[in-house]
């Protein structure tokens, strides 16, 4: 890595969101909005060619993770605004219309369900249940294959953006304590699905300074073997004077 940035496409007026790479990095996912409508496509690092992965709807939908054996895609998305989203596992190679073989595999009558990742051996997913009435956000996990959830947070914090360590035994994910959002981290059991212990704290920004942006949707958190990378940012503000205000 130089640290140059080179563009995936050419401009063209399409808006692409959350992009996500596959296990191999030899593909991306994304959202393409076009016109008003929305679908999930994958890039290609090999060809630069990006192919429809679904059909072009007015439902919104939003890809999380791949699967770890990159056949498979978590995707919230939801038949209309009246319903909650839900969490659907979507086949690649049923690509240009795999929604027709999709399957959900977590619902909820009331909460949102957004942020599904995988655990690193395919057995677990964490995910975020949202209800927008309560301004409340909580992390659950459950079985990939379904079954009854965990919850992981209290629900008393906003908790969103989880994620695994790559050994599966730790889950991160951003929390607001304070007004001010910082990185949290609360040990997992890989073998009974369970916490282990209370939440413990990662990071310690405080206001004023570098620190996790209020705007929680547009914040990312990814990790690596010894790594993690977060989304920030710094305000600053000045008194002015002005003069000649007068009539």
């Amino acid at each position: 890595m130089d640290g140059r940035e080179a563009p995936i496409l050419a401009d063209d007026d399409y808006i692409r969101d959350l992009p996500l790479w596959s296990p191999d990095g030899g593909r991306l996912a994304y959202t393409r909005e076009e016109s008003g409508k929305s679908r999930l496509v994958v890039w290609s690092s090999e060809s630069h060619d990006e192919e429809p992965l679904t059909a072009l709807t007015t439902a919104p939908k939003w890809v999380y993770d791949w699967s770890p054996d990159g056949r498979g895609l978590l995707v919230s998305q939801a038949p209309n605004d009246t319903q909650p989203m839900a969490v659907w596992l979507l086949t690649v190679a049923d690509a240009p219309h795999a929604e027709a073989s999709a399957r959900k595999i977590i619902s909820d009558p009331v909460y949102d369900l957004f942020q599904s990742h995988f655990s690193p051996d395919g057995r677990w997913i964490v995910f975020e249940a949202f209800k927008a009435s309560l301004l409340e956000s909580r992390l659950y996990v459950t079985l990939a294959s379904g079954g009854p959830r965990t919850q992981i947070t209290d629900g008393k914090h906003w908790a969103d953006k989880p994620r695994w360590s790559p050994d599966g035994k730790i889950i991160y994910f951003v929390s607001e304590h304070g007004g001010v959002f910082n990185v949290w981290g609360i040990h997992f059991d890989l073998a009974s699905g369970k916490p282990r212990g209370e939440p413990f704290q990662v990071t310690a920004f405080e206001s004023p300074g570098p620190m996790v942006p209020r705007q929680i949707p547009s914040v990312e958190l990814s990790l690596t073997q010894d790594k993690l990378m977060l989304t920030m940012e710094k305000r600053s503000g000045s008194i002015w004077m002005l003069d000649n205000v007068g009539p």
